[in-house]
């Protein structure tokens, strides 16, 4: 069955294209072996949903591989606890208690960079906990005994090379691992400094992978061997993909092996490893010796610390790196990396350096192929002790995908060596494809992967000629012999290409690196000077002539200078000359040079890399921050510096108590932020907030900048009808003056919290500044009636499902009921009444509400026990038994004393349900205006009716309207909670891109069912209507998408909502967790294969064949009762076309008159219609029939409906349901329908709409 081996092979392919390209994870099961179907992503709104080790959960929608819309649920805390950053494609979420710690570097950015979360599986379908390295203080690595894994996190790995081990906080516990690690003692809202307890770093587990881009004699190993020299009697470990250890090119070549990898074997899958594994030791007994290794002689100790997929958790290589380096080894080959710009202090770079310290062995590391930019080498390459190693072609020219330096960081000259990575031919693993494959035991592949083990051959041949050497020994020898390419930089090649044959014949070495690093730009030090030490092992002495030649660059006079021309290196003694760098003679940036010691006869070349760079000029910025009084803040106030220069997270500056903090800030475009926080006593809520930013400011000189809280103006909107804020959301856009870097900052707020915004001193075009506001009914007021009386300001408990609600008015006697303890009630008429409670730090809040709820309360509202506002929070599922309220201790003072006097009664009016909500934006290109106070007419809105239909009554839900201005790059949505079903009207901004999204079930709860509508721009004074949930629910294409059933070559795809909306622009961004979703194919007859999914990538043939795709789809929740079951047989024809060509899929809408309970009435004509269509793009046949039948017992019998044609796709009907029909039953359909090409859809829906009386 070759052609379906092949199919397979295909389908799996794209499926793999799809997801390298970031549309998320291929969803259910692989395809099995012959079997040519699977599902995947699909590109029209692919939802993942992220838990953070806070516990806070995101929900990050991506379109086309890029991320479009971010939904966050916090855990346990306010939404204004909560901030997002953009940096270029990549979203970070990060609570505020964890932006100091990510700042001071204790804490690994990536864990709150959603983007590369899911991009690395560590997203909630593929991933139940949340990978950690942990590095333990010294303090505790001396106590006795092994430290612990903090509270809700376990250890799965220990780590002794980096003080600590590998940690997995499991997502269900929430924030418990979050609270054993975060220091708690600031005062709120303080940004949190320190880790607690023993832990002194925490990084994320991440993934790296195999360094893969899409020789020997080069290097002068046939020389060594003709020497004698061909690594016998040293060991190199390989840390890959593990080997094939049946290859004929690596039998008896392997010492010892061990997996790293849980659940798989040292046997490579991938190819990577055994690749790397014989351009190391290979015996080319497969070509009969055309592809021998480099040391052929050397025996390979095997760690398997990548996947088969090829990439592999940090805490694997460590581990890994540990075994080699203790288990013989002279030398360590790593073709793997990750984290790109690596400074060199991250898990993997602490422990090369740490275990060379402790054995000598050496590690020769892949510097990455994220090449040609600068400060591109990864981790572990970036490690002081490591030999990194870049790649160049059979011309010694480096090549595109190489990884460059200098360091991230400090500057450090990486990388300091090079070898042949461009089409390498070495052996293949057997049943694997990886690179180009030559034949059944050889492939080619590019990449600093393949330079890599080059470099360790070379350094076994040389630790067989000396064995005594050390890892730095031997590290100099071969840097200070390598062949140098002219014309290029030496952060792009170290010394240059190695060169075995003369390593090992040449008795004078150098260090081969002098790195001077990265030198301030007026640091008043003036030149600096190093000593080249030259070592002769020979019985003579030599005489070596000196010359300096700038790399890449021809370097100013007086920038490099040498001590000496000449210098005389004794017979076993060693010679010293000096270098001299003045960094103040060259423009910023990195520089370099080679330094070249060179014989009389030019059989002794000793190259020496020179490396330095000069930062950039910077200065003295002092940031002031003043309150709206004129002076600094008694709150919480920061300021947010983005560098516009590069992609990065903003340094945060806390200013101090006299409001300013000076910054050193580099010479070039800057943008800030500032914001002034002012948390209720408990730290519970923000009740103001004020915020300034100043767009792009080329920073050239010290000067002060200063956010004057003094001109500070209130943000509001006005609105027809009465409204409260539910939400308020903040955002900035900010883009440098050449638009290649794009930055984004946005902050939620809840209703409550009064906002103030400084306007910015200078515009820019660069520059946007946003507010965006979800309005609805004013939920609450209250009044004090009678003598004394007055308005009050309680607040609902807000949380998941919050408090109860108050719908209309009630006038309640109040009864203070103390601190609400039961005993507070004995004696007391509370029935009935408003219990009136001081807050205390004895009970919780909510053990007060349940305590006033048990003793008949009807409502009951807790005042602070200081004078200002507080806030509580139910984080319950459930909502409060009683209406529950927070005041200010002021005002429950007040109302205590009233109630002492016999006479207190409030009046609270409440709004349950708003049957209207405001969904607008406002946005001002420049900079943010003077003037936030805002203004809206019913006519220059859009309206916008909304249905939202349940067969439950309710049935819980979240919706969100998003809307995104010019300038913003992600959108960003909370969930209201909504019950259904019900109506709402909605007035939305015209003139931006707005769409909505909707969730049946809990909205804090992952795996709800998710759809969204298609983008759109809605005018002012234009009316929409929208159905939500309405009945029929089926099986379709979304109308919306550009390619929902299309071929491309031999692959077929049809991206299918297996359960949406009846609205045909409407399609899922998440299923619920219990759909379960099968796709059968067969093509002429024959089976195919099958994928449970109902987006799927099957094989098809040049000539014309007919295929039937059969969909099932059912969701078994007790809040759904309706089209519980959907079956879609499609069958459609297709022969070889262009690229995206669109499949004659056809898909049925139905429009049905029913309710908002998707009911209709017994012994009443349901009408129907019918509508069918192509996948977008594609002009089909007509229509030739089209057939509707009814069920009313589940499908075991049927009635045909009459239609009529209304067009030519379109048909209407009438749907007479049975007096005999059981209130409370369903009526189930099935369509059917054929065009004139024969292309045909039968579907059945189960219980498609409800009877009631």
């Amino acid at each position: 069955m070759p052609i379906r081996r092949r199919a397979a092979l295909l389908s799996v392919s794209l499926a793999a294209t799809l997801v390298a390209a970031g549309t998320g994870s291929a969803h259910g099961e692989s395809p099995a072996p012959g079997d040519g179907v699977a599902g995947i992503p699909a590109p029209s709104a692919i939802t993942a949903r992220v838990t953070l080790i806070t516990g806070d959960q995101v929900a990050v929608t991506s379109q086309a591989g890029k991320t479009v819309s971010v939904n966050v649920t916090p855990y346990n805390r306010s939404i204004s606890d909560i901030r997002t950053f953009t940096v270029g494609t990549d979203v970070y979420v990060m609570p505020k208690e964890a932006e100091a710690l990510v700042g001071s570097g204790q804490v690994d950015k990536r864990l709150f960079n959603v983007t590369q979360l899911i991009a690395q599986g560590y997203d909630d379908a593929h991933s139940e906990s949340i990978p950690m390295i942990v590095r333990y203080s010294e303090k505790a690595a001396k106590k006795a005994g092994e430290p612990s894994a903090p509270d809700g996190g376990r250890i799965t790995r220990r780590l002794p090379g980096v003080r600590g081990a590998a940690v997995s906080a499991d997502k269900k516990q929430g924030d418990t691992f979050w609270e054993a690690v975060d220091d708690d003692t600031s005062k709120a809202g303080t940004p949190t400094t320190q880790l607690s307890g023993d832990i002194q770093r925490l990084w994320l587990d991440g993934k790296v992978k195999a360094l893969l881009d899409r020789s020997v004699p080069q290097i002068g190993a046939p020389e060594a061997w003709a020497a004698g020299y061909d690594g016998a009697g040293v060991k190199v470990a390989v840390l890959d993909t593990g080997a094939d250890l049946r290859h004929p090119d690596l039998v008896d070549r392997i010492a010892d092996s061990r997996s790293f990898v849980p659940d798989e074997a040292v046997q490579d899958g991938h190819g990577h490893g055994t690749h790397v594994a014989s351009t190391i030791a290979g015996s080319g007994a497969a070509s009969g010796g055309k592809y021998k290794g480099v040391a052929p002689g050397a025996k390979l100790l095997v760690g398997k610390v990548l996947a088969d997929g090829g990439a592999g958790m940090e805490s694997w290589i460590l581990d890994g790196m540990t075994w080699a380096a203790h288990s013989g080894a002279k030398v360590v080959s790593m073709s793997l990396g990750g984290q790109e710009g690596a400074d060199g202090t991250d898990p993997m770079a602490m422990a090369v350096n740490q275990l060379t310290a402790e054995t000598g062995v050496l590690f020769t590391i892949a510097a990455g192929n994220s090449g040609p930019g600068a400060t591109t080498v990864g981790s572990p390459g970036a490690a002081d002790a490591a030999l990194t190693v870049g790649a160049v072609d059979s011309a010694d020219a480096v090549t595109d995908f190489s990884s460059r330096g200098p360091r991230g960081g400090d500057g450090a000259l990486k990388p300091e060596i090079t070898a042949p990575g461009f089409k390498i031919v070495a052996a293949r693993a057997t049943g694997t494809s990886m690179g180009t494959p030559v034949d059944d035991t050889y492939t080619t592949a590019s990449g600093t992967s393949m330079a890599t083990p080059h470099v360790a051959g070379a350094a076994a041949i040389l630790a067989q000629e000396h064995p005594d050497w050390t890892a730095a020994r031997l590290k100099s020898q071969l840097i200070s012999t390598a062949k140098t390419t002219a014309g290029t930089p030496v952060h792009s090649q170290g010394a240059g290409r190695v060169d075995v044959s003369r390593a090992v014949r040449q008795p004078v070495h150098g260090p081969g690196v002098i790195d001077f690093g990265l030198a301030d730009w007026d640091s008043g030090s003036g030149p600096a000077t190093k000593q080249i030490d030259y070592v002769n092992d020979g019985d003579q002495p030599v005489t070596l002539a000196l010359s300096a030649k700038g790399a890449g660059e021809d370097l100013p006079a007086g920038a490099l200078t040498l001590g000496a021309e000449t210098v005389t290196v004794p017979a076993h003694g060693t010679a010293a000359a000096s270098v001299t760098v003045d960094t103040a003679a060259t423009a910023a940036g990195a520089h370099g040079a080679h330094v070249t010691a060179t014989s009389a006869d030019g059989q002794t070349v000793v190259t020496t890399a020179v490396g330095f760079v000069r930062d950039v000029e910077r200065f003295d910025v002092t940031l002031k921050v003043l309150d709206r009084d004129g002076k600094p803040t008694t709150g919480v106030a920061v300021v947010h510096d983005f560098s516009l220069g590069k992609l990065g997270l903003p340094d945060m500056h806390v200013p101090g108590e006299d409001g300013t903090v000076v910054a050193r800030l580099p010479r070039g475009e800057h943008a800030f932020m500032a914001e002034i926080f002012h948390y209720s006593a408990d730290g519970n809520r923000v009740w103001e907030y004020t915020y300034g930013g100043e767009p792009g400011t080329l920073i050239d000189s010290d000067r002060t900048i200063t956010f004057d809280g003094g001109k500070a103006g209130p943000v509001t909107i006005d609105t027809p009808k009465p409204n409260q804020t539910d939400r308020l959301r903040l955002g900035l856009a900010i883009q440098n003056s050449t638009d290649t870097n794009a930055f984004g900052v946005e902050q939620w707020m809840n209703g409550e919290t009064k906002v103030y915004s400084i306007p910015s001193q200078v515009t820019s075009s660069h520059f946007e500044s946003r507010v965006g506001w979800s309005l609805s009914a004013p939920e609450l007021r209250a009044q004090v009636v009678g003598r004394g009386g007055g308005p009050i300001e309680p607040v609902y408990f807000r949380g998941r499902a919050g408090s109860a609600r108050i719908d209309g008015t009630r006038v309640l006697r109040v009864a203070d009921a103390g601190t609400g303890r039961p005993q507070d009630y004995a004696g007391q008429a509370v029935q009935g009444r408003l219990a009136l409670v001081k807050r205390s730090a004895d009970l919780t809040p909510q053990q007060q509400v349940d305590n006033a709820a048990a003793a008949g309360a009807d409502a009951v509202v807790i005042y602070n026990d200081n004078p200002g506002n507080w806030g509580a929070d139910n984080w319950s599922v459930t909502a409060t038994k009683i209406p529950a309220m927070t005041i200010s201790g002021t005002q429950g003072a007040r109302l205590a004393e009233l109630a002492a006097r016999g006479r207190a009664k409030v009046e609270l009016t409440g709004t349950a349900v708003s049957p209207y909500s405001y969904e607008l934006l406002k946005y001002r290109q420049g900079g943010i205006p003077a003037d936030q106070r805002y203004r809206v007419r019913t006519d220059e809105l859009a309206t916008v009716e909304s249905s939202f239909h349940a067969s439950v009554p309710g049935t819980e839900a979240g919706y969100s309207r998003l809307m995104v201005s010019p300038m913003q790059t992600v959108a960003y949505l909370l969930f209201n909670r909504i019950v259904m079903p019900r109506p709402l009207t909605q007035y939305v901004t015209a003139d931006v891109k707005t769409w909505e999204a909707m969730q049946v079930g809990t909205v804090w709860e992952a795996g709800q069912a998710g759809q969204q509508t298609a983008p759109t721009v809605l005018k002012a004074g234009q009316r929409v209507s929208r159905d939500w949930n309405k009945a029929v629910v089926r099986t379709a294409l979304p109308s919306g998408l550009d390619k929902s059933a299309y071929r491309d070559g031999a692959v077929a795809v049809v991206y299918a909502g297996g359960l949406s909306d009846t609205v045909p622009d409407q399609w899922f961004m998440s299923r619920a967790f219990t759909d379960k979703e099968r796709t059968t194919v067969y093509r002429n007859g024959e089976l195919l294969g099958s994928a449970p999914s109902a987006v799927v990538a099957f094989p098809v043939v040049p000539e014309r064949a007919e295929y039937r795709l059969v969909v099932d789809a059912q969701r078994d929740q007790p809040w759904w009762t309706t089209s519980t079951k959907v079956n879609t047989d499609w069958t459609f024809h297709s022969e070889e076309a262009g690229a995206g060509t669109p499949l004659p899929v056809l898909s049925v809408d139905y429009d049905l008159d029913v309710d908002q309970a998707n009911s209709a009435s017994v012994k009443s004509a349901t009408r129907v219609g019918l509508g069918l269509r192509y996948p977008k793009g594609k002009a089909g046949p007509r229509i030739t029939e089209a057939k509707l039948w009814a069920s009313y017992d589940d499908g075991t019998t049927w009635q045909q409906v009459r239609l009529a044609a209304k067009g030519d796709a379109a048909f209407t009907g009438t749907i007479r349901n049975p007096a005999s029909a059981k209130a409370g039953g369903s009526v189930s359909l099935r369509a059917q329908a054929t065009d004139a090409d024969g292309n045909t859809v039968l579907q059945t829906v189960t219980r498609a709409y409800r009877l009631q009386r």
